[in-house]
């Protein structure tokens, strides 16, 4: 009777662990899908999907872009190194176009060049200068928007976004108008422009940050040394909206100004300037 016990008893012990391997192996395995779904989830390349998801033509793929690469016009390095050493790697790259395809490489490199697109990267784009530099409503630009490089595109991972990681500040000579106070006067502004990019996790809310300097463009009816009352600055130079004074446009030359011709009147038939009092005497009496 106690052999058939201890019989019985070693049996359930077996049993026991052979159920435990078999929960052991069907987590590992979940973990390792859950793995997988995720790095392919986060491919950040069409190379990098199909070789995560073992795809039969990922070699050929990978041997193709390399072979475009050394035979492009556009890459004379590669042509300027030994003659016989290109001709030999480019020859067994050549052997590949005629290994057979489960899918059109035509398809892939469809795919490849729309992923290119989409990257997170610095794009060119449209800003409203209003908005960028805060400024009142009473004051308006011209043009009201500048063309600048801004970080945008799509990330292959969940909670990050496309964030800048590098900007430069660069000039941008508008026109301000205030309404019935000022005609058209040039300015200077600066304006954030991103050089590069990266998917990032959003920020951490810092309770501690300095007060920004403000950065809008206020608007000064005449600044003492223009000839002319309706213009801020003197001639040559340009109102800077984040220095708040006239400073030398960066083009001009310090030494070169228009001449100077008070009594003058534009003549737009010949493009020249008249003096005011030889078109008066030209005016018949009447």
């Amino acid at each position: 009777m106690k052999i058939h016990s201890g019989i019985v008893v070693q049996l359930l012990v077996v049993s026991c662990a052979k159920l435990l391997a078999r929960e052991d192996h069907g987590t590992h395995r979940t973990e390792n899908q859950e793995k997988w779904e995720k790095d392919v989830r986060s491919a950040g390349s069409l190379e990098e999907l199909l070789m995560l998801t073992d795809f039969p033509d990922w070699k050929l793929w990978k041997c193709r872009m390399q072979l475009k690469h050394l035979e492009s016009p556009s890459h004379p390095e590669h042509r300027s190194t030994s003659s016989s050493s290109f001709s030999s790697s480019a020859g067994s790259h050549r052997s590949t176009r005629y290994a057979a395809a489960s899918y059109s490489l035509e398809i892939l490199k469809a795919i490849d060049d729309e992923w290119q697109r989409t990257q997170c990267m610095p794009r060119e784009m449209c800003v409203d200068v209003a908005k960028e530099l805060g400024t009142n409503t009473g004051m308006f630009f011209k043009p009201p928007c500048v063309a600048v490089f801004r970080c945008n595109g799509c990330c292959n991972k969940e909670g990050v976004t496309c964030r800048n990681t590098s900007t430069t500040y660069v000039n941008k000579t508008l026109l301000t108008v205030i309404p019935f106070k000022q005609g058209p006067e040039p300015v200077l502004i600066k304006v954030a422009n991103h050089t590069e990019c990266k998917c990032l996790e959003p920020p951490l809310i810092r309770r501690h940050t300095r007060p920004q300097r403000r950065k809008g463009c206020y608007s000064v009816l005449w600044v003492p040394g223009s000839e002319d009352s309706r213009r801020r600055c003197a001639t040559g130079l340009i109102w800077d909206c984040m220095a708040d004074r006239c400073v030398p446009y960066p083009s001009i030359k310090q030494d070169f100004f228009y001449p100077k011709m008070s009594d003058c009147e534009i003549d737009v038939d010949h493009c020249d300037c008249v003096p005011q009092n030889k078109t008066r005497r030209s005016i018949p009496a009447t």
